[in-house]
């Protein structure tokens, strides 16, 4: 097997955002046009840099935020409904997963889909446990392992949510990237929703130990979905980033993931990661 440490140099987390892959507006609905694109980008990357490893992930989007904001599947199995809720919103998950890792096989790419519920254990909502050895050998063969947010079983609450940068947060301890990268409609983190309020202003640079000053904009600017919205991605980005992993929040845009794939920074927000012996 490859060495873990040598594939990590070039080796980039990839989340692509549920608003940019779905039609947010309508349940169930694949945005064909940038899945397409972003696939193609993704598939030029590859074949441009040989030695380029990906981890993707994906949020859900229309497929499953909708029926587990009806059956307040993240608060756990609170009622007659909850497991249902569970097996519908898991289903569809991963359908919008095989929807992604279908079209990527069919540009040639070497994905293969890991489903969080099936290797995935929290405990009141945090991940407790991973069976990550099947995504560490995928990674170590040259394979894209492709994970998305998913509800999974929880030992306190019966079932939770865990979105894609919660995953990428537990991951990032044992499979270390050289860089996160958060792709969404939005291209950056800004101090209020900017599909919404034209006031808001872009945040070029997140300094880990000064995230305080930030959080305050973010508490309540930006709708929220059932992982938390914003302030809880960029709070998952900030433990990231302690570790000394970059992570930048980005639009994902024509043109984005290729230019950010092949190295270029700035493009969006980025978290810086800890300097080398601060305290936090």
């Amino acid at each position: 097997m490859t060495d873990m440490t040598e594939r990590g140099r070039n080796l980039i987390f990839v989340k692509l955002g549920g608003s940019l892959i779905t039609e947010k507006s309508a349940p169930s609905t694949i945005n064909y046009n940038a899945i397409r694109r972003i696939v193609k980008e993704i598939k030029e990357a590859i074949d441009r840099d040989q030695q380029l490893n990906l981890l993707i992930g994906h949020g859900g989007g229309s497929f499953p935020h909708p029926i587990a904001q009806s059956f307040r599947t993240s608060e756990g199995f609170i009622q007659d409904t909850s497991v249902r809720g569970f097996a519908l919103c898991q289903n569809a998950a991963s359908t919008l997963n095989r929807i992604l890792v279908d079209l990527m096989i069919d540009y040639a790419i070497n994905a293969i889909s890991i489903q969080p519920s099936a290797c995935c254990i929290a405990k009141d909502g945090e991940i407790a446990d991973f069976f990550i050895t099947p995504i560490k050998e995928s990674i170590s063969n040259g394979i894209i392992p492709v994970v998305f947010g998913d509800c999974v079983l929880d030992t306190v609450r019966g079932c939770a949510v865990v979105s894609t940068e919660q995953i990428f947060s537990y991951l990032s301890s044992y499979i270390r990237p050289s860089r996160v990268l958060i792709f969404g409609l939005v291209g950056g983190v800004y101090t209020g929703d900017p599909q919404k309020d034209e006031r808001a202003r872009f945040i070029p640079e997140i300094e880990t130990e000064k995230f305080t000053d930030v959080e305050s904009y973010l508490g309540n600017s930006y709708s929220v979905d059932v992982t938390g919205g914003m302030v809880t991605k960029v709070k998952d980005l900030i433990k990231i980033a302690k570790t000394g992993i970059e992570c930048e929040v980005l639009s994902g845009a024509p043109g984005y993931i290729t230019k950010a794939l092949s190295g270029e920074r700035g493009l969006g927000t980025i978290i810086r990661p800890l300097k080398h012996g601060s305290k936090i």
